[in-house]
């Protein structure tokens, strides 16, 4: 990995000169299990930020790169299927963001490069002069951007423990999204012990909260009975679960990938689906229509947002009067 990231002397590698004031606008969406909407949450939270005016930057983690299926520019010139990303975590490289994937809303994809990082951070954590320059390197990488922006959003993998440390290390808000089943609690107590973990690197990283992905709206009885379950896990009080919660929808889970458009964007096009006679009499294709849940799924996604951010500035400010705000 490049010298370029850390601070050295004469002796070799001191420490990764970290500017931890330049990443309190930083949120992690994690969880030590895969397919409970980190991917689908983190890319609906970035753009309804940017969409109310702000500067964002989402960073894709995962090697598969949903954040592009979901944002419509997969497979396009734009993305370059996680080499910048290689580039910045395994030589130092900056970060180069794609430009207003929507206004205001810059994004680092994933994909496949992402896949390569690991191996290379694993032959680093071997020697005690680079291991904890591999820990930090996003971090690094992202203290260097990060004032182009007034939020900075991580989707992480859950396959890739060392891409998720060092996720964990660039942060200063961990959100978790949960499915109603144990898989998921094993997932967070996993995540948990990776967090306790990194604080040794980056002592003011922080569990913001956790959240049901992909619940049915009626299940309100299992919700509750999963918040205390959390709260039990994570030896917390119930407020570590938000009162949000994104609801299932098969529908808008097809739509977002297939048309390139979010929740809050697909509401915007039901006004243009056909209707079912012009379907009917074959003058309109029924693969072009959008699923009007889509409206109720973008008000899920606009309440959770708004909590996250709240919960943040408050987490925020009590830090600042006990005078531990970085």
């Amino acid at each position: 990995m490049s010298r370029s990231v850390a601070v050295w002397d004469d002796a070799g590698l001191v420490e990764p000169a970290v500017n931890w004031s330049k990443l309190g606008n930083v949120y992690l969406f994690a969880n030590g299990k895969g397919g409970v909407g980190k991917s689908t949450c983190s890319t609906h939270s970035a753009a309804l930020v940017a969409s109310d005016g702000a500067r964002v930057l989402l960073v894709d983690l995962n090697g598969q790169g949903n954040v592009a299926n979901m944002l419509g520019f997969a497979n396009t010139e734009a993305d370059d299927k996680g080499r910048n990303l290689y580039s910045a975590i395994t030589a130092g490289a900056a970060l180069t963001p794609i430009p207003d994937v929507r206004p205001g809303l810059d994004v680092v994809p994933g994909g496949p490069f992402v896949r390569r990082i690991a191996p290379v951070m694993a032959a680093e954590m071997g020697n005690p002069q680079t291991a904890k320059q591999v820990l930090m390197s996003l971090a690094l990488a992202l203290a260097q951007i990060s004032d182009h922006y007034g939020v900075i959003f991580i989707d992480s993998p859950p396959e890739n423990q060392l891409l998720l440390q060092a996720a964990l290390c660039a942060s200063r808000f961990v959100v978790v999204p949960m499915k109603t089943d144990d898989l998921s609690r094993t997932g967070l107590r996993e995540l948990a012990g990776d967090l306790r973990a990194m604080r040794e690197h980056n002592p003011s990283v922080v569990l913001l909260g956790c959240f049901v992905f992909a619940s049915g709206t009626s299940s309100t009885r299992i919700r509750e009975e999963m918040k205390k379950n959390v709260a039990a896990d994570l030896g917390q009080n119930d407020d570590v679960m938000l009162d949000s919660f994104i609801r299932h929808s098969e529908a808008v889970g097809r739509d977002v990938p297939k048309f390139g458009r979010l929740a809050h964007e697909l509401e915007q096009e039901i006004v243009n689906n056909p209707s079912r006679s012009a379907i009917r009499q074959g003058r309109a294709d029924a693969t072009t229509v959008v699923s009007t849940t889509s409206v109720s799924v973008a008000e899920d996604f606009a309440k959770l947002t708004g909590e996250i951010l709240t919960r943040g500035s408050k987490i925020r400010q009590d830090l600042i009067n006990e005078g531990v705000w970085p």
